[in-house]
C-alpha cells in the first residue's frame, strides 16, 4: 500500500489530467473539497468509502490508488524487458509478458519447457485464479487434477487454477506456449 502522501500524489495527478477542480470532485463525489486537498498534500489518509468516492468521481478504479507501485493505465513492455520467471522445475522458463496495470488481474506469460529425458513426474501447484494456453511448438504436457493433457501446436487448454496443475516437454523437443493468468500467483 502507497505512503498517504503517495497516494496523494496519484491523487492529485488524476484530477490534474481530468482538468477538474477540488470543488468539482467535491461535487462529483460528496467528499468536501477541504478532506481531499488534505489527502492531496498527505496531510490525511482517506477511509475506504471516501475513496471509492473519490476514485468514482475521476473514473477510476479504486485499486488504482493502493497498488504498491504506480502502474500506467496502458502497459507496454519490449522484448528486452521481459521479466524471468523461475519455477522450482529447472526444465521451465517463463517470460512475463505484461506487467500489469492498474488493479491487474490478467497477466501473460511465455513459457518454454525443455525435455529432461529422465521421465520425471511433473511438479504440481495450485492458486487462486484461472490459466489458459496456446501451445506454439513441441508437445506441451499440462497435468491438471492429476490428469496429462498433451497438447500440439495450435491446442488450448483452459482451467481453474485452484486444481493441482503443471507443464513440461512431451517427446524429445522443446516446446513454446503462452498462457493467461487471472492470478499473479501463476507461479
Amino acid at each position: 500500500m502507497p505512503t498517504p502522501a503517495e497516494l496523494g500524489r496519484r491523487l492529485k495527478r488524476v484530477r490534474a489530467e481530468r482538468d477538474l477542480t477540488l470543488k468539482e470532485v467535491e461535487f462529483i463525489s460528496g467528499v468536501s473539497a477541504t478532506h481531499i486537498s488534505q489527502i492531496e498534500r498527505g496531510m490525511t489518509s482517506p477511509t475506504v468509502g471516501a475513496l471509492q468516492k473519490i476514485a468514482r468521481a475521476l473514473e477510476r478504479d479504486t485499486s488504482y490508488f493502493l497498488e504498491d507501485v504506480d502502474l500506467p493505465d496502458v502497459a507496454v513492455v519490449g522484448s528486452d524487458h521481459h521479466e524471468v520467471i523461475v519455477l522450482q522445475d529447472p526444465q521451465i522458463t517463463i517470460k512475463s509478458l505484461t506487467s500489469g496495470i492498474p488493479g491487474s488481474r490478467l497477466y501473460m506469460f511465455h513459457m518454454t519447457a525443455r525435455p529432461d529425458g529422465a521421465g520425471a513426474p511433473t511438479l504440481t501447484h495450485a492458486h487462486e485464479g484461472e490459466e489458459c494456453g496456446t501451445v506454439i511448438r513441441g508437445t506441451m504436457i499440462v497435468t491438471v487434477g492429476g490428469r496429462d493433457y498433451a497438447l500440439q501446436p495450435g491446442m488450448s487448454i483452459h482451467f481453474r487454477a485452484t486444481t493441482a496443475h503443471g507443464y513440461r516437454a512431451g517427446g524429445t523437443e522443446e516446446s513454446e506456449s503462452l498462457w493467461a493468468s487471472t492470478s499473479v500467483g501463476f507461479l
